[in-house]
């Protein structure tokens, strides 16, 4: 069995740091952010990749030549233009955290599983002869015996 994850545990204190900062960022975050819903993420318009030049060109243009529109000010399109910069650099480093959180998980559930695993087997062993083994590994006997489970359903 390869231990790749499973000797770099974060200590409780760096844990509970960690955990403070993240929820500190998403609370930053939330001031200046929504949430949608599944059906608003479905309908939002989604920019051409290469956009942002021309969006500024057309903000440029409309300043020069004085254009304005009634219901969609000037500025509201600058705003979100400089929202959507200032958070593409920060949605970057998100998504590399998550990658590295889910993946260092993934590997240490897999690794414990293994392990777990090669355990309880010499531990289901070893109770065939040491009933009071046996009986105290029961729970576990059960819970092995059921099988896979089923995914919780979305609600």
């Amino acid at each position: 069995m390869e231990n790749k994850v499973g000797d770099t545990l974060l200590t409780p204190e760096d844990h509970i740091q960690l955990l403070a900062q993240l929820k500190a960022i998403v609370e930053k975050l939330r001031a200046h952010g929504i949430t949608l819903t599944a059906d608003e993420r479905r309908r939002t318009l989604r920019q051409r990749r290469g956009a942002e030049p021309h969006i500024q060109r057309v903000i440029d243009l409309a300043k020069k030549y004085n254009v304005a529109l009634k219901n969609i000010p000037l500025a509201g399109l600058e705003n979100d233009a400089g929202l959507t910069k200032q958070l593409q650099p920060i949605e970057e480093e998100l998504r590399v955290a998550l990658q590295l959180a889910e993946d260092t998980g993934m590997q240490a559930g897999s690794e414990a599983w293994e392990a777990f695993l090669a355990y309880y087997g010499v531990l289901s062993a070893m109770g065939e002869r040491m009933p009071d083994l046996a009986a105290e590994l029961q729970t576990v006997v059960d819970f092995m015996a059921i099988g896979p489970r089923k995914k919780a359903s979305a609600t």
